[in-house]
């Protein structure tokens, strides 16, 4: 009698303990959302309505999303990040959104968003493909590499930072914008 009050005991301390612990790693921001919970998550916090199209990438490092109405006359990209350390999930580091004046897919941009993703090695390629890019080519030193596309579908890539260039493909075989922007660069950094 005496070793099962011992140990009831010893499993009601472990318990709470274990209840104090992840009380604590949620209150410091050490609990992110899953990687199979990132749409989901992203839906609810951007209020995404349930006819718009989620597009993205995510690596074991970021996640990259990019949303838009049957319309295609806007966008949004959010950006999560999983950081380095005792962390568990994926954290929100920002999102923006673009949308043309008038109400119309004519508006947006033809080039490719850019975002760097400081700290994880990645940048974030997003468009809405009005381009028609079908390929990227990664002109290596080495070795030359393609990906390719549906020139149809908007997109959101993470790919590595490295020196070699890409180039984005359109359905002509014509090379495609890519712009940086500083403004863009903000969201994905991590705070120390």
């Amino acid at each position: 009698m005496r070793n099962f009050v011992t140990y009831r005991l010893a499993g009601t301390v472990l318990l709470m303990f274990l209840a104090c612990a992840a009380v604590f790693l949620a209150a410091n921001g050490c609990i992110g959302v899953p990687r199979f919970r990132l749409e989901e998550a992203l839906r609810s916090s951007q209020h995404i309505p349930d006819n718009w199209t989620v597009t993205g990438d995510v690596t074991d490092k970021a996640a990259v999303y990019l949303f838009y109405p049957p319309e295609q006359n806007t966008y949004g990209v959010s950006v999560y990040i999983n950081r380095p350390g005792p962390s568990f999930g994926y954290f929100f580091r920002g999102s923006y959104s673009v949308a043309d004046i008038h109400g119309t897919i004519q508006g947006l941009s033809n080039e490719v968003d850019v975002i760097p993703l400081e700290v994880t090695g990645l940048f974030a390629y997003v468009s809405m493909n009005l381009a028609g890019i079908e390929r990227i080519e990664s002109n290596g030193s080495v070795n030359m590499e393609q990906i390719s596309l549906d020139s149809q579908a908007p997109f959101a890539l993470l790919l590595p930072q490295s020196a070699d260039s890409l180039t984005f493909f359109n359905e002509n075989e014509c090379p495609v914008e890519i712009r940086c922007h500083p403004c863009k660069r903000i969201i994905a950094k991590i705070p120390p």
